[in-house]
């Protein structure tokens, strides 16, 4: 009998260690985590990827001093095989993300190459030049942010870059000094990919030049959000043209019509919250996904600790608000959605554990039935063979 694992991977905060990537066997009938180790116990995980064809995961640890020096040069990716009967990972290799704190990772279909965001930090260094006049000035210098493109060997080792896109903008927050790429999501025909800039209220579109080895901006440059709403999350719908765009410092999700070239047209906002649930200031949203027969959307509140859920309109695009699961969890950072569609799984930061929630029919989420422990839970990886 084939076996689903799921991988929850723990973050980290000021001088706390992590406890690395967590292996659960998931049982497909009731929806029950069952506990299998730690492993990697010195990573910061922001985000996984699995390539489930050829048996890797992906992940990137999450971090500005990277461990080769003294003090930053960023963060890292590594590449893991899996042992389809119980889940282990082995360590295939690991390179510099060529950036701080990567957020985001995805193979593209046929796994040759692998896409990483590199959200940066909001350290400003400050330096001073002299001009032409001679006159001294100041100048402030802000972390990168940047999509960077690895070759990907038949084994699944990631080899060095070979293209490196840099963002730029700014937004009105205060943390909005610079870009600040969040995520990178693969469109379902594999040829498209939308990276979320929170710091610069923008969402872009790329595609591989698989001849040149190249990141491409798609037609139409990037499309800008509201101001100081901080796009933060992307999900594609399965089967229908559209992209849905959470936001990390409003309550509402974003919906978007793209074609085929990649130009995105804005179709509406809908909130995630209703009238009497005022959020306090400060970071609101966090993940975002599709179920798996695209009718429902489900979107993360931390803070205000809810799950929003709402259901697609098949022509247009336009999300309803169907259900606000309120106290779901304590701090929601990470979610998704079990292969078969009947459960979804929040990693909750605040209230160290990870919920099992069932979906039902109709879309709309039913308290959980499994929660497990872990020390700084962020994300959620299904894992099937």
């Amino acid at each position: 009998m084939s076996k689903t694992h799921v991988y929850i991977g723990n973050w980290r905060t000021a001088g706390q260690p992590t406890k690395g990537i967590a292996i659960y066997e998931f049982d497909k009938e009731t929806g029950r985590l069952a506990y299998l180790k730690n492993v990697f116990e010195e990573f910061c995980v922001g985000a996984a990827w699995p390539d489930e064809k050829r048996g890797m995961l992906y992940i990137t640890d999450e971090r500005t001093d990277h461990p080769s020096m003294r003090q930053g040069g960023g963060g890292q990716i590594a590449a893991f095989s899996v042992n389809p009967e119980n889940g282990n990972l082995a360590e295939i290799n690991r390179k510099p993300s060529y950036g701080g704190n990567p957020a985001f990772l995805v193979t593209d279909p046929d796994a040759k190459f692998l896409l990483a965001v590199n959200h940066g930090s909001r350290t400003i260094v400050t330096q001073t030049e002299t001009d032409t006049s001679g006159r001294i000035r100041i100048k402030t210098l802000h972390d990168e942010s940047s999509v960077v493109l690895f070759p990907l060997e038949e084994d699944g080792f990631i080899g060095d870059p070979c293209d490196l896109f840099r963002l730029c903008g700014e937004g009105p927050g205060s943390f909005q000094l610079s870009a600040h790429a969040h995520s990178i999501q693969r469109s379902p025909s594999g040829k498209l990919y939308a990276v979320c800039d929170k710091g610069g209220d923008q969402i872009y579109m790329f595609r591989i030049d698989y001849a040149k080895k190249k990141i491409v901006q798609c037609a139409g440059g990037p499309i800008r959000c509201k101001p100081g709403s901080a796009p933060r999350y992307s999900a594609f719908a399965p089967t229908l043209p559209f992209l849905f765009v959470n936001h990390e410092y409003k309550t509402f999700v974003s919906a978007y019509r793209y074609d085929d070239e990649g130009r995105l047209s804005h179709v509406c906002d809908a909130d995630a919250l209703p009238a009497h649930i005022a959020p306090p200031e400060g970071a609101v949203q966090s993940d975002i996904c599709v179920g798996k027969s695209g009718r429902y959307l489900y979107t993360v509140l931390r803070q205000v600790n809810a799950i929003t859920a709402f259901e697609i309109e098949e022509t247009t695009g336009r999300p309803t608000r169907i259900q606000v699961f309120e106290n779901a969890c304590d701090g929601g950072r990470g979610c998704a959605i079990s292969p078969d569609g009947r459960f979804l799984v929040v990693a909750a930061l605040s209230g160290k554990e990870a919920k099992v929630f069932p979906i039902g029919k109709d879309g709309t989420l039913s308290p959980a039935v499994c929660s497990v422990k872990q020390p700084l839970p962020g994300t959620v990886t299904f894992f099937s063979v």
